[in-house]
């Protein structure tokens, strides 16, 4: 191994972790472990090293060296402790490390069977598409519908879905179950409830309606909604959250036809999530959506993406915005961070 670092003989441990962050050439650590009863395992390290960026990994006859890679721009780094760092890598430096974190994430699958997402690629849009195709349920008062926690972070969020193929029916709002077509109609957004703003768009059957995510009402929980809609069938998806994230939900025919999400970093927005539902698509409403958020909330005419697909990336070619001569300029953002994974009764840890 190229970087002369203190190797533990078996997987690495808490203390360990601490020893790394004190060395000189050490700028950063992000780890990759697993949650057990007496603390955690680490079974992969990313290391920030002056102007590189080196990842290694625990495999059955010893720690191994994935990859050493010399970056072309300094990364934005946000630490709040040891095990929860996230180091951002920006322009041609974030196509790179989301492929070399991927690789990462196969090297753990192929050696410990264990998934550590977004390293990994869950593959769950796949597996809910088979589960569904085989099943029966047919709405939210289906016998099969259970409550489970909602993929934001909205306090006492809920969402009810199949207990067999996962598909999502509606969400928790004041102890009352939401059939998901009441939630993405106008008609409930605004009832007994007050957006933070509204933003014309030129059209009299649209309109968006904005969100800074405090206090947390209707709109938010549609974000949320969307969300986790749009997150059944991509990895990608982050998790909403309302306390940092600002948003933009785009209103056609009475109906929540998309969202974008975003926030600030180092003086910079950064678009976290572009969505719109299957319904809507190839109608312009990615584009009008971006263009919009663009003129009213992109001051300086630079903004992060975050974690780009090619189908993201393809829009914002198409707008001019990437590699173009546009108004406006969109860099790249890929963001790694420490992941731990818990487990469950029936796991072992490997071994």
């Amino acid at each position: 191994m190229s970087l002369n670092i203190p190797l533990p003989a078996g997987l690495g441990d808490y203390a360990w972790l601490e020893t790394l962050v004190q060395r000189e050439e050490i700028g950063q650590t992000i780890p990759l472990y697993i949650e057990a009863d007496d603390g955690i395992e680490v079974v992969a390290v990313s290391l920030l090293c002056e102007d590189d960026l080196r990842m290694i990994y625990r495999a059955p006859n010893g720690w191994q060296l994935l990859t050493e890679y010399e970056l072309s721009e300094d990364p934005i780094i946000h630490v709040d402790d040891l095990l929860d760092a996230v180091v951002a890598f920006v322009g041609t430096d974030a196509r790179v490390v989301q492929k070399l974190a991927q690789e990462l994430g196969e090297k753990l699958e192929e050696h410990w069977k264990m998934g550590f997402v977004p390293y990994s690629q869950s593959g769950k849009g796949d597996k809910f598409e088979e589960l569904r195709q085989d099943c029966n349920c047919s709405g939210i008062d289906d016998p099969s519908i259970e409550r489970v926690p909602g993929m934001s972070e909205i306090e006492e969020s809920a969402e009810f879905r199949c207990h067999n193929c996962m598909s999502l029916y509606g969400i928790e709002y004041q102890g009352r179950r939401i059939d998901l077509d009441e939630v993405f109609s106008a008609e409930w957004l605004f009832t007994n409830s007050t957006p933070d703003d509204i933003v014309e768009i030129g059209a009299e059957d649209s309109f968006l309606v904005y969100s800074d995510g405090r206090p947390i009402d209707k709109t938010e929980r549609v974000i949320g909604a969307m969300t986790s809609y749009g997150g059944d069938t991509s990895s990608s998806f982050a998790r909403y959250i309302p306390e940092n994230h600002q948003g933009l939900l785009y209103i056609r025919d009475d109906d929540a036809a998309g969202y974008v999400t975003w926030e600030e970093l180092d003086g910079i927005q950064v678009l976290r999530q572009l969505y719109v539902r299957d319904h809507y698509r190839r109608r312009g409403i990615a584009e009008e959506l971006i263009q919009t958020w663009c003129q009213e909330y992109c001051e300086d005419g630079v903004y992060y993406i975050d974690e780009p697909n090619d189908k993201s990336r393809s829009l914002f070619s198409k707008l001019g915005h990437i590699d173009g001569d546009g108004e406006y300029e969109a860099i790249e953002l890929y963001p790694i961070r420490g992941v731990g994974n818990s487990l469950d009764g029936s796991q072992t840890l490997p071994q």
